[in-house]
């Protein structure tokens, strides 16, 4: 199964109370190198900013600055040059240069939906795998991720009781 790209970057936002909480912009709706803001999640004066697919790849080359910039530039756009004073990053993880992610989540091809099946099938009783790429309903998902975490123990739990179970002795009864 391949992996998609779906990265954010939070910023601060100077005089918040400006923007109704929850608010949304995009960027463009005419191409893909575009990022959606989230203004004022949960009412905190903050942007949520996010970037997917080819446009997050091509920008995860540039370092986390190339993120901030290239919001930084789409905003003005939208709300005016000044607006570029009002914007800081804060934080932000690029998943595709993640050496144990390498991506966001995971996505199944036409067809193949029933990988997710063989990919969370345990080895041996021995090696157990969880992950929202696991979930066949909730993948793509951090609770289909949490929920196959779940199982993922109770199977191990089940195997360690099945190892430790004292086995049946044969009485011996002789002369």
């Amino acid at each position: 199964m391949p992996l998609g790209l779906a990265d954010k970057l939070f910023m601060s936002l100077d005089r918040a109370e400006e923007f109704e909480p929850g608010s949304r912009l995009f960027g463009h709706n005419d191409r893909t190198a575009t990022a959606t803001y989230h203004l004022r999640p949960f009412g905190q004066p903050l942007i949520e900013a996010y970037f997917g697919g080819s446009h997050a790849a091509a920008l995860e080359t540039g370092g986390e600055r190339a993120f901030f910039d290239f919001a930084v530039s789409e905003l003005t756009g939208l709300l005016g040059g000044d607006f570029a004073r009002r914007v800081k990053p804060i934080q932000m993880h690029r998943w595709g240069a993640d050496p144990f992610a390498r991506g966001s989540y995971s996505y199944a091809l036409p067809g193949e939906a029933d990988c997710r099946d063989t990919l969370a099938a345990p080895v041996d009783s021995r090696l157990f795998f969880a992950g929202e790429a696991c979930s066949r309903g909730d993948f793509s998902t951090a609770h289909g991720g949490f929920i196959t975490g779940v199982a993922a123990a109770d199977q191990v739990l089940a195997a360690r009781h099945a190892m430790t179970k004292p086995r049946a002795t044969r009485s011996r009864t002789g002369p």
